[in-house]
């Protein structure tokens, strides 16, 4: 379908769109190549792996704080401003992550304040996904907005998946050696420095692009919009449809990590796999879920309705996270490893449900919001996500620790409320703030 000229404004929104996405991409590939260094830089300073689990932590944490913040004054004064001013703050976090070594060579403290101070600001500064949603949702009729939501969705699985392989590329001996040979001695260049900086010029590189490329799509003028105050920072949640997926978000995030952080755990205890077939699998998700974000999901939602996807997708997850722990069984006496195959079908099913939902959630939020709330309302949903990314992972590993199936059949479990909540909501609520 192609998309109408002078979209708010804007005289070639497909173009605007594709910076959108690639500006975004390449900052997900930046928080994606630090993905393998991360637990060997915590570990560089000698203290517990506790702290790794808390670094990670912190990242959502912080997310979660400022999604709101970031979504409403991409209101109040334009989307591009914001996405201009946390690409350059995510330059910045990711720079001050990779010295975090050199100052932890004086103060071993030091650094490590260091590190977990920049590794919050950039989580601080990743809540511009709810401005590059806002974006979308400004320059696309409803139409189309759950192909283009589902462009973003896609670029976090392809950052997934280039990002990590290029952190690996860069903490090599090899390109250490020739990017310290071409850069002044007083930039120290290390396994953890190099993937920060990497991450970091990726960022500053999406900033320059925003600078000079990216039109505003936020144009609506009036006092309303222009005098904005955050004393109505949670006014969407007024709206029962924008609530109700907030709970969604929240909940949701919570059930589905046990998946997100047991699941090398779990193939490494129970298959014996070790970090490069892990690397493996987890591309494998990650092409599935890609395809699934910018094919499957939006096709879908064309079709049957954001909420008839959302509803679907949740009992695929249940499904699937159900099936899990037993796929060892399944095939037991096979010719074929026992287990294997209905893993990898069972891990198909789950990546394209996930996709789905996410995509129909995002979908579900842009057709609620007022147009002078979306980045606001996008904002406060990013933010349900972080808060359960951050509750969710404690919680599962001690689950994980009593039994190996616990955290994927109590997450399945508890998607079972999410799709009676979902089913109960008005198909479409856009400018209402009550339900």
């Amino acid at each position: 379908m192609k998309l109408p000229e002078n979209r708010n404004g804007i005289s070639n929104p497909k173009r605007a769109l594709s910076i959108v996405f690639f500006v975004i991409l390449l900052d997900l590939i930046g928080f994606g190549i630090i993905i393998p260094v991360l637990p060997f830089y915590v570990r560089s300073f000698g203290v517990s792996d506790i702290a790794i689990g808390l670094l990670a932590a912190s990242y959502s944490l912080m997310q979660f704080v400022s999604s709101p913040f970031l979504g409403k004054l991409s209101d109040v004064w334009g989307r591009r401003p914001i996405l201009v001013i946390s690409l350059l703050g995510s330059s910045v976090a990711w720079f001050f992550f990779g010295i975090a070594e050199e100052i932890g060579s004086y103060s071993i403290i030091g650094g490590l304040v260091l590190l977990f101070l920049a590794r919050m600001f950039a989580g601080a500064m990743g809540g511009n996904i709810s401005t590059a949603n806002a974006y979308i949702a400004d320059v696309t009729t409803e139409e189309e907005r759950p192909r283009y939501l589902g462009y973003i969705g896609a670029a976090f699985a392809v950052g997934f998946i280039i990002g990590p392989a290029i952190g690996g590329i860069l903490a090599t001996e090899y390109i250490i050696g020739i990017v310290d040979s071409i850069l002044p001695a007083i930039i120290p260049i290390t396994i953890y420095s190099l993937p920060s900086f990497g991450a970091g010029l990726l960022s500053f590189l999406g900033m320059v692009l925003c600078i000079f490329y990216l039109p505003e799509s936020n144009l609506s003028e009036g006092v309303e919009r222009r005098e904005s105050n955050f004393a109505e920072l949670l006014e969407p949640l007024k709206n029962y449809s924008i609530r109700g997926v907030v709970i969604v978000s929240l909940v949701g995030a919570i059930a589905f990590s046990g998946i997100t952080v047991m699941f090398i755990p779990f193939i490494a205890d129970v298959y014996g796999y070790g970090a490069a077939t892990a690397g493996m699998i987890l591309t494998y998700i990650g092409v599935i879920s890609a395809i699934s974000h910018g094919m499957f999901g939006p096709s879908l939602i064309k079709k049957y309705s954001p909420r008839n996807v959302a509803i679907g997708s949740s009992v695929g997850l249940m499904v699937s996270m159900i099936l899990m722990p037993f796929c060892p069984i399944i095939l037991n006496g096979n010719v074929i490893d026992p287990g294997v195959v209905s893993l990898l079908v069972v891990l198909g099913i789950l990546a394209v449900s996930n996709a789905c939902f996410s995509v129909s959630l995002s979908t579900l939020i842009s057709l609620a919001a007022r147009e002078d709330t979306q980045g606001v309302s996008f904002g406060i949903f990013q933010s349900a996500g972080s808060l359960g990314r951050t509750m969710g992972p404690p919680f599962m590993a001690v689950l994980y620790t009593i039994a190996i199936w616990s955290p994927f059949v109590v997450g399945a479990i508890a998607f079972i409320p999410l799709v009676i909540l979902l089913a109960r909501l008005p198909y479409k609520q856009a400018g209402k703030v009550n339900g």
